[in-house]
């Protein structure tokens, strides 16, 4: 899978597609794109949607990608795309490449597992610590692996409750990125005239 990230000036107009993007043998040939705010996909726009009803805030990136020929037909009635996301200890303190996968429901847990662990190419000593957690207005509850089989209404948004967005399921793992500067806004380049 090929994603592609796009930056929104202010002025910007018209619909995004794929005019212009060359997909391999094995694609969809479809696109998708993702608003993300803090390591996390908050909305899946289409590609009939207008670039200028799209918020531009700071705070939001905004990612093309290939939509996976699994995620392509979802049966509505016993399937669902959700939102992973990688978080240490904490949910508010995300980080890296959020995705979205393909569950099933009543699929045991052990399965979602396999494919999370394939899509991210880990090797099976580094993901023996990853805990799994769905995460819901701010809370997690751990997932019990051997027991747990899904059910899509543990990821439907809760009725009444439209200001937040809709569970995600959270990787509990060690963020291994290196760290980098709070103050990056405030460094400066350095000029050198010779």
């Amino acid at each position: 899978m090929s994603a592609h990230h796009l930056g929104l000036a202010e002025s910007g107009s018209g619909l995004w597609h794929q005019d212009t993007v060359r997909f391999g043998e094995r694609a969809s040939g479809k696109l998708r794109l993702l608003e993300i705010v803090s390591y996390k996909i908050i909305g899946v726009h289409q590609e009939d949607e207008l670039l200028e009803c799209l918020s531009p805030a700071t705070s939001r990136t905004f990612r093309i990608e290939e939509i996976p020929l699994d995620q392509v037909d979802i049966d509505k009635e016993n399937e669902m795309l959700i939102t992973v996301a990688h978080f240490h200890k904490e949910v508010f303190g995300t980080f890296g490449i959020p995705f979205l996968l393909r569950i099933h429901q009543g699929e045991h847990f052990r399965e979602v597992m396999k494919r999370i662990q394939s899509l991210l190419d880990v090797q099976e000593k580094e993901f023996e610590k990853f805990k799994f957690a769905i995460v819901m207005m701010g809370r997690h509850q751990y997932i019990n692996e051997d027991e747990y089989e899904v059910n899509l209404k543990d990821f439907e948004p809760q009725p009444g409750n439209m200001s937040h967005p809709r569970p995600w399921l959270g990787l509990d793992h060690f963020n291994k990125a290196p760290k980098r500067s709070r103050y990056t806004y405030l460094e400066k380049a350095i000029k050198i005239h010779n």
